[in-house]
């Protein structure tokens, strides 16, 4: 199901970060020539009935992708200053399957603010532009270790937006946002069925 720029209005992007949030990054594909970055991502999701899927692949594809920017760098115990480290655009999909699937922290990943591009941009691994024309939507999001610690942030100015399964079927937008949803909501609520080792209990 491709979102179209009418559709991923400011209630589809409040819920698409509940969706996103605490994923697991799988890998990333970006495909320049046809201006696409799609992530594979485990998410969690809650039916509403019965229990929740082992797990809940899905893809996460950009489309009509603008422009794309990475910080990837390291900062040991007795560095002053981040060490950037080189990558290009081609070699982001390595980079992020370095990180060995570290989860999407945070609440916000679509349209933010600039308060963490401000921190960062200044440290930019590349900045690539695919396309000329000015982007509707933007998102971020970021990889860590704690081992020989690196940081990856990645900004990616898109268009539109689609979520499919493994096996390239659509997901509608709704549905997959209602999944997330219910997992929070329930794991606020303290249900059981969201305790996982990975993810903080509710207070």
């Amino acid at each position: 199901m491709t979102v179209s720029r009418g559709l991923l209005d400011c209630l589809n992007i409040k819920g698409l970060n509940f969706a996103l949030s605490e994923a697991t990054c799988l890998g990333i594909d970006v495909d320049s020539a046809a201006a696409t970055l799609r992530l594979e991502l485990d998410v969690l999701t809650l039916p509403a009935d019965g229990p929740p899927p082992a797990r809940f692949d899905i893809y996460l594809t950009l489309l009509g992708v603008s422009r794309v920017a990475a910080s990837l760098r390291r900062q040991r115990w007795d560095d002053l200053e981040p060490v950037v480290l080189p990558l290009t655009i081609e070699g982001l999909h390595d980079a992020v399957n370095s990180f060995g699937g570290g989860a999407l922290h945070g609440w916000d990943f679509l349209d933010l603010s600039d308060a963490s591009w401000s921190q960062w941009r200044k440290l930019l691994s590349f900045d690539t532009t695919l396309r000329d024309e000015p982007a509707a939507h933007l998102m971020e999001f970021s990889q860590e270790e704690g081992v020989d610690p690196r940081e990856l942030d990645v900004r990616v100015w898109f268009d539109d937006a689609e979520v499919t399964d493994k096996h390239g079927n659509p997901i509608p937008l709704p549905e997959f946002i209602a999944g997330g949803v219910r997992w929070w909501q329930a794991h606020d609520a303290g249900d059981p069925r969201t305790l996982r080792p990975d993810v903080v209990p509710p207070l």
